[in-house]
């Protein structure tokens, strides 16, 4: 047994679960699951209960398999059960619900955490304020595509707390989503002045797309593609490149049109099975590369990249294939 889980037990000995879960991050740190997961289980067999939110912690958030799709939630279950007014765990469970879709549940137990917030158990403090809670409600409700409802939220966070860089993002994205674009560019506007986000730029060249400001769309949609390798999600890659792609089409730049659609058809053919909504994107694309192709006006150069073999070529390197496979065979291959 190492010495770092032997310090754990003598602190544990001394009923110092503090300083024993402080060792415990720091195998995780360090990549030791093993002793970290001893430790953890150590704690909790002493019922220190923060021991069990850590370990629910690590199966929601680090676990490749989320312990097979769990989320840590069997953890922060048993945590309530001996902590039903804990804000944090209230938290947990809300997320390990939501990564599993089961949305309205976890905006059901954010609301729980925010009731809670008036009695909460005293033996620890919430992790995050009650303002916090709220914002996090929004982030879910955003995340859930359930825009009306994350503005009616903005709008009481508003009334509540007064404006800020995040729910000005955030009302801005909203806004657009439900339409009211101009409103929208005025707390985008605003959020960016703050701090520069992608989402920022995405939303704000949105609306100048929706009011037909083409040329200003674009030049928003390009400052996201500046930051492209460092983003993840493919919904938010595809649509600022695509919209690009559209730009050109409304500036009457279809050689241009044609790069962007390009990158998007290409980015999509790499990710296999497509989710409706970028599947229906792909088809956009394709079409109207194929349209501005038919107009004979535009050459697609990347297309020409590609090399094909003539006919005679083809067939030879057919028949060497074939007398290789023959040799192979009678070889015991």
């Amino acid at each position: 047994m190492s010495d770092a889980v032997e310090q754990a037990k003598l602190y544990i000995q001394d009923e110092n679960y503090k300083e024993a879960l402080k060792i415990a991050k720091k195998r995780h740190s360090k990549d030791d699951i093993e002793e970290y997961m001893t430790i953890l289980d150590l704690l909790i067999d002493e019922d220190y209960l923060l021991a069990l939110e850590e370990k629910g912690m690590y199966y929601q958030y680090y676990d490749e398999t989320h312990d097979n799709g769990d989320y840590g939630e069997k953890y922060f279950d048993e945590y309530l059960k001996k902590q039903p007014r804990s804000i944090n765990a209230l938290c947990d469970k809300a997320m390990s619900r939501f990564n599993k879709n089961k949305v309205d549940e976890a905006l059901e137990y954010m609301d729980k955490a925010e009731e809670k917030y008036k009695s909460y158990s005293p033996i620890e403090k919430p992790r995050i304020s009650k303002k916090e809670i709220k914002m996090s409600k929004i982030e879910l409700l955003i995340q859930a595509k359930r825009y009306e409802e994350a503005l009616t939220n903005l709008n009481n966070y508003e009334n509540t707390y007064g404006g800020d860089t995040k729910s000005d993002l955030y009302k801005g994205q909203m806004l657009q989503k439900n339409g009211e674009n101009n409103k929208a560019l005025e707390y985008l506007e605003r959020s960016l002045q703050n701090e520069d986000t992608v989402i920022g730029y995405n939303s704000k060249a949105d609306a100048l797309y929706e009011l037909g400001e083409y040329k200003e769309a674009l030049k928003n949609y390009n400052h996201c593609i500046e930051y492209e390798s460092k983003i993840d999600d493919l919904e938010l890659l595809t649509n600022f490149n695509y919209k690009s792609a559209f730009c050109c089409v409304k500036l009457k730049d279809e050689s241009e049109a044609i790069k962007y659609l390009n990158k998007t058809i290409n980015m999509l053919n790499k990710h296999g099975r497509l989710p409706k909504d970028l599947e229906q994107i792909y088809q956009k694309c394709s079409f109207e590369k194929e349209r501005i192709m038919k107009t004979g006006e535009v050459k697609d150069r990347e297309f020409r990249k590609t090399r094909f073999f003539s006919a005679r070529t083809s067939i030879i390197i057919l028949i060497i294939i074939l007398i290789m496979y023959v040799i192979l065979k009678m070889n015991g291959y």
